[in-house]
């Protein structure tokens, strides 16, 4: 399995498409915002003769999901997520988180896919397994390719960092207990790709971050 990462919008999400030689891709985090964004995103899958068959949300912040009423309708592909997604939809939902910071996107719909801990997501013959770890969001996931050592984390891990807690729904103890529980015993060598900023290990998370 392949990945290409964008980085996207005034708030800098990475988005990243994973595809293989089969021609399959999933993208996660579709968080295109300026044209020239949606641009980028749209040649490279053409360039590359993919097909998109995922669309995935690693939790549901506004800014991770800037793009997916435009990728979905575009691709004719429904968007995945986390079954705790309501808390965040139908409380602190989508369309007041765009409103207080003020961004001009449309609000997407609900995820048709329901994604737990444990679940498969498929492309083509390469697998990635759902790892649900709360306390950015109730929903956040991180997705694991065990064949690869290759871990999205969303944001639950960063480099150097962890996810904020002060937002609506955030549990600062419970988001460090599912780190260390969930990522932690992940093989050292396991690269980890997050929302948002450079890419890390497990390894380097387990010697360096101050939070853990």
């Amino acid at each position: 399995m392949k990945i290409k990462e964008f980085t996207f919008n005034p708030i800098q999400v990475n988005c990243y498409v994973l595809y293989n030689e089969e021609n399959k891709c999933v993208i996660v985090d579709p968080s295109c915002y300026f044209e020239n964004e949606y641009k980028l995103l749209e040649q490279f899958i053409e360039d590359n003769n993919l097909i998109p068959v995922e669309l995935i949300a690693t939790h549901f912040h506004f800014d991770h999901l800037m793009g997916v009423s435009k990728i979905s309708k575009k691709y004719n592909i429904k968007l995945s997520g986390h079954e705790n997604y309501t808390l965040l939809f139908d409380k602190f939902n989508i369309k007041e988180q765009i409103q207080y910071f003020d961004f001009d996107m449309e609000i997407p719909n609900p995820p048709s896919k329901l994604l737990k801990e444990g679940d498969i997501v498929n492309i083509g013959s390469d697998m990635l397994e759902v790892i649900h770890v709360p306390g950015h969001s109730p929903c956040s996931i991180a997705l694991y390719c065990k064949m690869q050592n290759m871990l999205f984390s969303g944001d639950i891990l960063f480099d150097g960092s962890i996810g904020r807690t002060d937002f609506y729904c955030g549990d600062y103890n419970l988001l460090i207990t599912g780190i260390k529980e969930k990522l932690l015993v992940l093989p050292e060598n396991t690269m980890v790709y997050p929302g948002h900023g450079a890419t890390t290990t497990i390894g380097t998370e387990i010697r360096n971050n101050p939070f853990l």
